[in-house]
């Protein structure tokens, strides 16, 4: 596979992950998708990396798997271990992720929007999963689909194989924002990156972490409970929590460039 298909670009605080192979509507192969893991892994360790950005070039923000056998595919790697992989190492991010939907996203490229915490659609973006007009099932992005969806609309969709627009989306509830034209999408991209900037980082990772654990554990009250109340010790008692109570007291702007997350504190972490 040629780099060139998966692109990394930072600036400052921010990383991008570029979906590079417009010409095939940026579907995923592979070598692609283990590109793209190595990427994010990287962005990830990367300490300087406060906010994460994915999206695609060109007319789609991606169109799915390439089921197309490839010659330069490593010896060995298997394509569904490698997906999975991907959308789990996204979903589970200890950064705040935005996906920058340029255009209409399809079967894995649902998968992978569905797993950033905001998104924000460029007015003709659609999701589409049609994976039954071909007798396939959307296996592996159910996983990060149905929880967020609910058993109704994830039937509906996967049956289907509809075409949902942005405007829809955004009425359904999984869209953040739908904008009309592609300086408007950077715009608003830009200020979703600055609001997450403002945040304290192992803060931003504990609310997500807080938010999955109550809703796995929605049955069971009390372990939501103690959940809950480990969170709020170890919140109160952080180095980051008092620099951001000591700023807000003397009405300064805390300084979050210390407090990155990085490959050391992410060992520590998990």
């Amino acid at each position: 596979m040629s780099e060139s298909e998966v692109l990394y670009d930072r600036q400052g605080a921010v990383g991008t992950i570029t979906l590079n192979r417009p010409k095939r509507g940026n579907a995923l192969s592979a070598p692609m998708v283990d590109k793209f893991i190595a990427l994010l892994n990287s962005a990830i360790a990367d300490p300087a990396v406060r906010v994460i950005v994915v999206t695609g070039n060109g007319k789609y923000f991606c169109t799915g798997m390439d089921l197309t056998p490839r010659d330069d595919a490593p010896t060995g790697l298997d394509p569904v271990a490698v997906t999975q992989t991907m959308f789990t190492t996204l979903t589970r991010c200890p950064k705040p992720t935005v996906a920058r939907v340029n255009g209409p996203a399809l079967g894995g490229g649902v998968g992978i929007l569905f797993a950033c915490n905001i998104r924000v659609f460029h007015t003709e973006a659609y999701i589409s999963m049609p994976e039954v007009y071909r007798g396939l099932i959307p296996a592996l992005i159910s996983e990060v689909i149905v929880p967020q969806l609910g058993a109704f609309r994830s039937k509906q969709y996967m049956l289907t194989g509809e075409r949902v627009s942005a405007q829809e989306g955004y009425r359904v509830g999984f869209v953040t924002a739908v904008v009309n034209d592609t300086e408007n999408l950077d715009k608003k991209v830009k200020e979703y990156v600055d609001l997450l900037l403002q945040g304290g980082p192992s803060a931003m990772q504990d609310v997500k972490q807080l938010v999955d654990a109550v809703d796995l554990r929605g049955g069971d009250q009390k372990a939501v409970a103690n959940y809950v109340r480990t969170a709020f010790g170890k919140m109160i008692t952080s180095e980051e929590a008092a620099h951001g109570i000591g700023a807000f007291a003397t009405k300064q702007k805390p300084n979050w460039d210390d407090f990155g997350i990085g490959a050391e504190q992410l060992k520590s972490k998990l």
